[in-house]
């Protein structure tokens, strides 16, 4: 039994050495991502929290964005069927551009963020799986609390160890939108420099936080999931 995770956000944060962001470079980098439509970005907007380059949502809640802060460059793609290929070339190209535009070296440090979707087989309320199963909780002992529960979950974090050098920190909660689902998200932490002439291993990265999520936490998660 295997489950088929339905992603629902991706995330880059690549961070650098402090710089001075100059708008009429980052006005020459939209015009560059705007010439391949693959890469493109309908707005460019400067806000008191940064410089973000963004498409219209699609749908609610949908997010096509990139932000410029003077210690990092934040690529988002939310809740729209983006898949971890599309999102991995979008962010090694925006970074590679933006990076060699600014005069950036080298990243100094990644994080990555991948959020999805699970439904349990034997199980149609995702409390109930977490409360019942996951914490295996009686439903005596919730009662104890006097009020009925609307959502929950469980975080871990997985430190660097042995040959892993990258820290993951894992959430498995309820997702009120959809009672049945299992909402699951790894934020995966890396501390090695990326020089710009290197920005695919961004993709590396990114793919081994994907993977740990719907590899190792998947996996964990269905040996609750039984008849």
């Amino acid at each position: 039994m295997s489950y088929d995770p339905r992603t629902i956000a991706f995330m880059a944060e690549i961070l650098y050495q402090p710089v001075q962001l100059a708008t009429d470079v980052l006005q020459g980098i939209h015009n560059r991502l705007f010439q391949q439509p693959e890469l493109s970005y309908q707005n460019f907007q400067v806000a008191p929290d940064g410089v973000h380059l963004t498409n219209l949502p699609t749908s609610p809640g949908a997010n096509s964005s990139v932000t410029f802060l003077p210690d990092r460059l934040v690529v988002r793609e939310e809740l729209r069927g983006t898949t971890l290929e599309d999102f991995a070339t979008r962010m090694v190209n925006v970074a590679g551009i933006s990076l060699q535009e600014i005069g950036i070296p080298a990243s100094v440090g990644q994080q990555f963020i991948i959020r999805s979707l699970v439904t349990p087989r034997y199980v149609k309320d995702s409390r109930e799986f977490l409360s019942q199963r996951m914490l295996a909780g009686s439903p005596d002992a919730w009662q104890q609390l006097g009020r009925p529960i609307d959502s929950l979950g469980l975080r871990f974090t997985f430190p660097q160890h042995e040959g892993n050098h990258e820290l993951y920190n894992v959430r498995v909660e309820t997702w009120n939108q959809d009672p049945r689902s299992i909402w699951i998200e790894n934020v995966g932490t890396f501390t090695s420099p990326v020089s710009v002439d290197a920005v695919p291993e961004l993709s590396t990265l990114m793919t081994s936080t994907y993977r740990f999520l719907t590899g190792p936490v998947c996996d964990f998660i269905q040996e609750y999931d039984t008849p």
